[in-house]
């Protein structure tokens, strides 16, 4: 019994711990943030700076790979991107860290600038990094988070943003909200949709940030709502099967590429095929 135990012990500590609180909950309109996908030209390197960067989990499930970060879930696909996120749709994207301080030792420590440090319009410390796809990536320092890190916002740019915002308003039913100082957002479980002016943005398929995606309760009704509200698919909805969810793309008035997915939300709690117990991507 003595070695049973040492063995089970033993196994415990090889067994990843879990993100806590992976994805939020849908809201009423069975809607919820769930991911960010980006275009890298080395995976493992990514799988390197996400996990120090955010202390994150690196999930892998049927050739996916993915950060599990609480909130959201960061997909790596091996492909060189075509641009870096600036100046597209998707300028960048933010989280809160429990410790700012460490988290850029960290990034210095590992032989990469920190762009800006400032005191952001909510009241905390930020700073700007960005990583070697060029994915710019917005820092908040907030010691009031369970976690040593959760998603935060997804920043849009677009000619017109008033006009970018009221579209995804209306196409979520969502409700406007001032962040700190910054007037256009809107909320979705899991993240905030924060929209800024920019006179000229590109698409986002095939750069850095290539897509973002929410996961939806009823794919195909959620599809058939979009698609009232003049909404046309790039990749009507789908079924993968390797990962069994259903996925489809559209793209939005800036060039923000969307995916929508049923399912995603079990991908880090799925057994992985073929690696150690505890991934998901």
């Amino acid at each position: 019994m003595k070695t049973l135990s040492l063995v089970l012990a033993a196994a415990l500590l090889l067994w990843p711990s879990r993100v806590d609180a992976q994805l939020a909950p849908p809201n009423a309109a069975g809607l919820s943030f769930n991911h960010v996908h980006l275009s890298v030209a080395d995976v493992e390197l990514h799988k390197t700076l996400w996990t120090e960067l955010l202390e994150g989990e690196v999930v892998e499930r049927s050739g996916y790979v993915a950060i599990a970060v609480p909130g959201t879930l960061i997909f790596l696909t091996d492909r060189a991107p075509t641009a870096p996120s600036v100046g597209t749709a998707v300028n960048h994207v933010g989280f809160k860290v429990r410790d700012l301080e460490a988290v850029l030792d960290t990034w210095k420590g590992l032989g990469y600038e920190v762009d800006a440090e400032f005191m952001g319009g909510e009241g905390f410390p930020q700073a700007y990094v960005t990583m070697p796809n060029g994915t710019r990536v917005e820092l908040t320092g907030d010691p009031g988070i369970a976690r040593a890190s959760e998603m935060h916002h997804v920043h849009f740019y677009a000619p017109d943003h008033e006009a970018h915002l009221a579209w995804w308003l209306n196409l979520l039913e969502g409700t406007r909200r001032t962040r700190g100082t910054i007037e256009t957002t809107m909320d979705v479980p899991g993240s905030n949709l924060s929209f800024a002016q920019a006179d000229v943005v590109a698409p986002t398929q095939g750069t850095a940030v290539d897509h973002v995606g929410f996961e939806v309760e009823d794919i195909h009704t959620f599809a058939d709502m979009l698609r009232s509200k003049g909404v046309e698919f790039q990749i009507e909805p789908f079924h993968v099967e390797s990962l069994d969810i259903w996925v489809g793309f559209f793209v939005d008035p800036a060039g923000a590429r969307i995916e929508i997915s049923q399912g995603l939300d079990g991908f880090q709690t799925s057994m992985p095929t073929g690696g150690t117990p505890g991934a998901g991507g």
